[in-house]
């Protein structure tokens, strides 16, 4: 007989399970008909995911003035309204406090960069990644352009199902961030272009709620903020 789970101290391996003891389901007992089959319902709970992507100060319902759906969520990373806006190492110390842009760079067009001139970089608000808190620009531009055609395709079905509100925070959650990210010449040129904050490495190191993801509780963890320039074309 196999061993049995109540006889289990802690420290001790996981017992065996044999094959003839487990319980399989019997696929004649299934049935569609106790399927729900309630499509809004089904879209409503997918945005909720992206509810939980949300970056930023104005995240949980009661202090955001948009809407959100998540009461569990608070303000998050608000360390990345103000990143300094110095070059960094990106591939030296673990914790990276700046930009992957050169001093040259910087000096050039502090004035696009930094209009308030306190040495800061806004990149904050946005999306985290899926499962980490890192803001990549690749997967969140995608996700947030086939929302976007999405609604633009079916506009109709948002409306009916009482989710139209709800998408366009999302999507405005997407894209505010890209247009405060794209930094733009006195012709209207692309300057610069936040494609990621934060570092996948030093990020997975700490298992933690976004909430509590910054230097006030983690030691050695930083948010560098990466820039699509023409020195460094992200390609």
């Amino acid at each position: 007989m196999a061993p049995s789970l109540v006889d289990a101290t802690a420290g001790d391996p996981p017992p065996e399970i044999w094959d003839d003891e487990r319980v399989f389901p019997d696929p004649d007992s299934f049935s569609y008909d106790d399927v729900e089959i309630n499509f809004a319902k089904g879209l409503q709970y997918v945005l909720y995911f992206y509810d939980a992507e949300m970056c930023g100060k104005d995240v949980n319902p009661k202090t955001g003035e948009k809407l959100r759906q998540l009461e569990w969520r608070g303000q998050c990373h608000v360390e990345d309204y103000a990143i300094p806006l110095q070059p960094v190492d990106m591939e030296g110390a673990d914790a990276k406090f700046g930009t992957n842009l050169s001093q040259e760079f910087i000096d050039e067009y502090r004035d696009i960069l930094d209009p308030d001139g306190d040495g800061t970089i806004d990149c904050g608000g946005g999306m985290h990644d899926a499962g980490d808190h890192v803001k990549f620009g690749l997967p969140g531009t995608y996700a947030a352009s086939t929302l976007g055609w999405g609604y633009y395709e079916f506009r109709d079905s948002y409306v009916e199902t009482g989710n139209q509100e709800h998408i366009e925070t999302i999507l405005h959650q997407f894209n505010d961030f890209y247009m405060k990210g794209t930094y733009l010449d006195e012709d209207d040129k692309v300057v610069a272009f936040c494609y990621q904050v934060g570092e996948g490495n030093n990020d997975h190191n700490y298992w933690c709620p976004p909430e509590l993801q910054d230097t006030k509780m983690l030691l050695n963890f930083a948010r560098p903020a990466y820039f699509a320039t023409v020195d460094t074309p992200a390609s």
